[in-house]
């Protein structure tokens, strides 16, 4: 049975590597996605708002996982998606994103439950992990918050630039409106 739960944990982390990891370079990666295709002449923060609350909600379940893999690994859990949802829920008080932790955790010829999916066994689990828990996820908050101050400064520069450009248009309009009068 121990055995089972280390082959499920190898073949769920593989999994996880290959198709759902989030790591914070792709997280900085979208978010220079956004400032590559800024335009001041456009209406689209909401649009942009929302990918890159996406990308935020993506990384922050991705970390969530690592964290629990982790824990997995040290201490023998069976992972299935609802012990992964409430330990992410004990842990981070976040469920993250259901379908990733179901595409990840679900098996879909898993005839048992999880020993370790009752209540008291995840409170017990969490209580243990609590400390690295707040400290990993501090750790991730301060990458976000890496990549959103500088995203923050790539587009007031950006903003700046095409005020002043927009200035020198102006100018150069009245220039030749004031020329165009004077002869």
């Amino acid at each position: 049975m121990q055995q089972d739960v280390a082959d499920s944990l190898r073949e769920s982390l593989a999994y996880f590597h290959q198709h759902c990891r989030y790591p914070a370079e792709r997280l900085v990666a979208d978010y220079q996605k956004e400032i590559m295709n800024y335009r001041d002449d456009t209406w689209e923060a909401p649009q942009r708002a929302a990918r890159l609350s996406a990308a935020v909600k993506n990384y922050k379940t991705s970390q969530m996982i690592e964290f629990i893999f982790d824990m997995a690994i040290n201490s023998g859990i069976d992972l299935t998606p609802l012990v992964v949802k409430r330990l992410c829920a004990s842990l981070f008080q976040r469920k993250g994103s259901q379908s990733i932790i179901v595409d990840v955790f679900g098996k879909k010829r898993r005839v048992h439950r999880s020993v370790d999916s009752n209540i008291e066994r995840i409170n017990d689990i969490a209580e243990r992990y609590r400390q690295s828990a707040m400290n990993y996820w501090s750790e991730t908050l301060s990458d976000i918050a890496k990549a959103k101050i500088g995203y923050q400064k790539e587009i007031r520069a950006l903003k700046k630039e095409s005020h002043r450009h927009k200035l020198t248009l102006t100018y150069a309009y009245i220039s030749i409106n004031i020329n165009n009068l004077i002869t």
